[in-house]
């Protein structure tokens, strides 16, 4: 009774809810009396055949038929009544006549009809039968099938929202970082220093990175601050992420590496947090290297209104990073390390002290680092050791290693393509010129007429032997064999990779890159469009000799570059363009010389080329012989008025 007292004083303290509770009974009540009032009108429009059938449906569909029997009791005239089952093509119910009820199933009825079924034209033979044809809406399934729809009816978007629930879940642990790809820790690295060939500079750097690592206390002891941030800058395939990897094996430390685009998420704020359980996983797994390449994907940080929502989510994941990195504890041996190839967009916050400070540079191999990398890389796969590692990086000048592994891997292609039992020179030299040339052979070759292939031939050959007798460098290999834009190809190298280049060179490679032309024009008697690369580069050598270089004898001293750009008139630039075209004459006499001396090796090369089209090795070296065993002019007595006179005299 007190409680029945306490719930009317509430009642009656607010008034609202009695009216609620009154409202949701007047519904309820109305809405059972038009279900009453409906079903009760449906009821008065059906027949009783209809309203019998309806009542109690199981009686007929507990006694299940044969189609047949059906159709005879049709035939003899003992069916009393058939009923159709609305929305149930082929049920049928039916009594005959002594009062039996049975139900059939009637098969290849659709809901567009029975057409060509034994329910076919029903409604003809229930005229001419005199048996009573009505449709009624019967539930044909049993009780507990029915209870297991019902339950399937309201589990089912139970199980749906669930699974939407689950899936949204996974993905937001994922989009966080748990589950990703930081989230297994990689095992310690073997790799070392020593396994990274070249960039010693670099190692120099990062042996400070691993002295902290192996001791952190020594260095808590003296109060000096830790290194915290290494940013590694270099082109692509320098090695970055190895020697990542390279200071974790040294410092017995673990390795764990993400990318820039690890930070982005679809939702808003979750890049953060992957942000926070990254360094978490970091700390916990300490002593530990994190590694981060390409930053920059997540180093430039907008100002103003610069960018939108996706902007504003990147500042906050740099801040976040920023935030972390100057969390570091003393005793938290953890080195963040960072590579890029675009070293302008890390933002300066990043980089100022306590954060990514440190800054190594990585480069490309120099020629003996090359050397090392091919010798490292062939060991990797099954070689004849006929290549000459040597020559193979004096012609690879430029390449990353991650280019010479990948010609080492393109020429190990080969020979798999081929059925070879092993990687010889020759695949290596092919998968050289495929990587430097941008291509296999091409298909121009067997559109190259005989006349053709002989102008390539003593084109390529004038290259090689100018280059080989003025000593503008070492022939390694020459082949008319067209590739990519070039239609043969004569390879040079330096013997050193001295980064000055003296006059006499300079010289003797204007005359190289016009051994091609004058070969034509002495053997063929005529030039071809071929030269037209030949000649645009001797001509920018040339104007480079004499405006920047200050090989010119009118201008002595003085550099065109360093000259305002409104003192440069026309007499300055024509000037340059003379001095520059009389350098061209000087070599273009040199090759004239120098060919008619050497005509026959020429043949004998440009006939050796049209034979195997790859002219190398030692067969190279025999054809063009040792400079000084055979006579040659004096080149360098050549003067400019004799270059003039015999540029004049071949052009009359």
């Amino acid at each position: 009774m007190t409680v029945l007292k306490k719930l009317i004083k509430r009642v009656r303290a607010n008034s609202r809810v009695p009216v609620a509770v009154l409202s949701l009974l007047f519904v309820v009540a109305g809405f059972a009396l038009l279900t009453q009032e409906a079903t009760r009108e449906s009821n008065s429009r059906k027949s009783p055949e209809m309203l019998e059938f309806e009542k109690s449906p199981d009686t007929w569909l507990a006694n299940q038929r044969n189609v047949s029997e059906l159709i005879k009791a049709a035939d003899a005239g003992q069916v009393a009544t058939v009923a159709l089952a609305n929305g149930h093509p082929g049920l049928v119910l039916y009594t005959l006549r002594n009062g039996a009820k049975a139900s059939v199933t009637v098969p290849g009825c659709t809901v567009i009809g029975c057409a060509g079924t034994a329910l076919d034209k029903i409604a003809e033979r229930s005229a001419a039968q005199g048996f009573a044809l009505v449709g009624v809406d019967v539930d044909p399934r049993t009780r507990s099938q029915h209870l297991l729809d019902l339950l399937g009816a309201i589990v089912s978007p139970l199980i749906i929202i669930a699974t939407m629930g689950i899936g949204f879940f996974v993905l937001m642990r994922l989009q966080t970082g748990v589950g990703g790809a930081a989230s297994t820790l990689s095992e310690r690295p073997g790799i070392k220093f020593d396994d990274a060939i070249g960039n010693d500079e670099a190692k120099a750097a990062l042996n400070r990175v691993k002295a902290f690592m192996s001791d952190p206390s020594s260095y808590v002891k003296l109060g000096a601050a830790a290194p915290r941030g290494v940013l590694l800058v270099g082109p692509p395939g320098t090695g970055k992420t190895l020697l990542a990897k390279a200071l974790a094996g040294e410092s017995k430390a673990n390795f764990i590496a993400v990318d820039g685009s690890y930070f982005t998420a679809t939702y808003y704020g979750a890049g953060v947090a992957k942000v926070k359980a990254l360094f978490k996983l970091a700390r916990n797994n300490a002593p530990c290297v994190l590694f981060i390449d390409e930053v920059d994907g997540i180093g430039k940080r907008s100002r103003g209104n610069e960018g939108g929502g996706a902007e504003s989510e990147m500042n906050r994941i740099i801040n976040r990073v920023l935030v972390e990195m100057d969390g570091f504890e003393a005793m938290d041996n953890v080195v963040v390390v960072a590579a890029t190839n675009h070293e302008n967009n890390i933002d300066e916050a990043m980089r100022r002290p306590g954060r990514f400070d440190m800054l190594v540079r990585l480069g490309k191999p120099t020629l003996p680092e090359r050397a090392r990398l091919f010798d490292l890389y062939l060991g990797k796969v099954t070689a004849d050791g006929s290549a000459d590692t040597a020559a193979l990086a004096r012609m690879t000048t430029g390449l990353t290693p991650a280019d010479i592994a990948n010609i080492v891997n393109k020429a190990a292609s080969s020979a798999a393509e081929q059925g070879a039992a092993k990687v010889t020179s020759d695949h290596v030299l092919r998968a050289i010129e495929t990587q430097l040339l941008g291509g296999e052979i091409s298909r121009v070759k067997d559109l190259l007429t005989e006349g053709t292939r002989v102008r390539l031939a003593y084109h390529e050959a004038g290259h090689a032997i100018i280059g080989h007798w003025t000593g503008a460098g070492l022939v390694e290999r020459v082949t008319i064999e067209p590739r990519g834009q070039a239609l043969g190809v004569t390879y040079m190298t330096r013997g050193t990779e001295d980064p000055l280049y003296k006059q006499n060179e300079l010289v003797s490679r204007l005359a190289m890159m016009l051994g091609g032309r004058e070969a034509e024009l002495l053997v063929l008697d005529s030039v071809s469009s071929g030269a037209s690369d030949d000649l645009k580069r001797a001509s920018e050598l040339a104007i480079e000799m004499v405006g920047s270089l200050g090989f010119s004898e009118t201008f002595g001293l003085l550099s065109v570059g360093g000259i305002p750009k409104e003192l440069l008139g026309p007499d300055i630039q024509a000037a340059v363009l003379r001095e520059a075209r009389v350098l061209l004459e000087q070599a273009q006499a040199t090759c004239r010389t120098l060919l008619s001396a050497q005509r026959a090796r020429l043949d004998t090369m440009a006939q050796a080329l049209l034979t195997c089209e790859v002219l190398q090795g030692a067969e190279l070296k025999e054809m063009l012989g040792e400079v000084g065993r055979v006579p040659v002019p004096h080149v360098a007595a050549i003067g400019r008025d004799q270059a003039l006179a015999l540029a004049f005299t071949r052009r009359v």
